[in-house]
């Protein structure tokens, strides 16, 4: 059975008293720290989304401009193919002129000198060394 007397009393001024100053002297300075990180967690979280959409903005600008400076470099570069492909084909034109030029007069000195060269090694080659000839070459020199 509970007795109710005064060490009941002095138990329940105590359990207060003790309450008070728990409340006093760490419930209230602990809340109080929990509230000041949560501030602080809150206004860095605040930041972080600023911070990201800066990012964000300007990442969307730099896409942008490196659209825009694509955009006019391949436009330079279709110009300057199409100035390149107009003076490789003069070129070209003025090359194998040139060339069927220098061929013409290659080929005829050629036959010339193949024609002086053959008349020289009939009159000097001997018939031996002529019968060799006709074995390599495979035909009447």
């Amino acid at each position: 059975m509970i007795q109710v007397n005064v060490t009941l009393l002095i138990q329940v001024i105590n359990f207060l008293v003790l309450l008070f100053l728990l409340n006093e002297l760490l419930y209230k300075p602990i809340l109080a720290k929990i509230r000041e990180r949560e501030g602080l967690i809150r206004q860095d979280q605040e930041k972080a989304a600023a911070l990201q959409q800066r990012v964000q903005d300007q990442e969307k600008r730099h896409q942008e401009e490196l659209a825009k400076a694509k955009q006019t470099a391949a436009q330079e570069k279709a110009e300057l193919m199409a100035k390149a492909k107009k003076r490789e084909a003069e070129i070209l034109d003025k090359a194998r002129a040139e060339a069927a030029k220098i061929v013409d007069e290659m080929k005829a000195a050629i036959e010339a000198e193949a024609t002086e060269v053959r008349r020289a090694m009939r009159d000097q080659m001997s018939p031996l060394a002529q019968a060799i000839c006709e074995k390599i070459l495979g035909r009447a020199a």
